[in-house]
């Protein structure tokens, strides 16, 4: 409903933009006219600007109210974009609790070790220590038998390894 004021106001805004468009037009008519007489010099352009628009009136960006029109476009894509997001809220949160908890379980634990061969290993390692024992016996053996004959070599005494003196 709308009041006796509104509509007065409406009907002087469609006023004002009648008479606007008239003028523009006119003034369009009157820059043709004189260009077709050659009024215009060459090189030079004539711009009309039309009258400017009467303070108040809505703005470029903003669409005038329409009382018809009971949910702006705005406000429509707003709530779409809400319920949209809603939804993808509620499905969207158990598959990442599940993607969660499947990446914090990892992988399953190795399977034990039987008893044999745990011994079989301990037994192994064991060797494998006394292997290397003796080869660092025999290491300073043969670190001994080069630095005697590295000495011998000094004296000028030619040892021959085999031989017995």
């Amino acid at each position: 409903m709308l009041t006796q004021d509104a509509t007065i106001t409406r009907d002087q805004l469609r006023e004002q933009i009648r008479k606007s468009v008239v003028d523009a037009q006119a003034a369009a008519e009157k820059a043709a006219t004189a260009a077709a007489q050659g009024g215009a010099r060459p090189g030079r352009e004539v711009i009309v600007v039309g009258p400017t628009p009467p303070v108040g009136t809505p703005g470029v960006g903003t669409p005038p109210f329409d009382p018809d029109i009971l949910i702006p476009q705005r406000a429509e894509n707003i709530a779409i974009a809400f319920f949209v997001m809603c939804a993808v809220v509620i499905i969207g949160l158990p598959l990442m609790r599940a993607i969660a908890r499947r990446i914090d379980r990892g992988a399953s634990p190795p399977a034990a070790i039987p008893n044999d061969v745990r011994q079989q290993l301990q037994q192994i390692s064991a060797s494998v220590d006394a292997i290397a024992i003796e080869v660092e016996r025999i290491s300073e053996g043969q670190r001994f038998t080069t630095k005697m004959l590295a000495e011998k070599a000094r004296e000028g005494t030619v040892v021959t390894p085999g031989a017995r003196q």
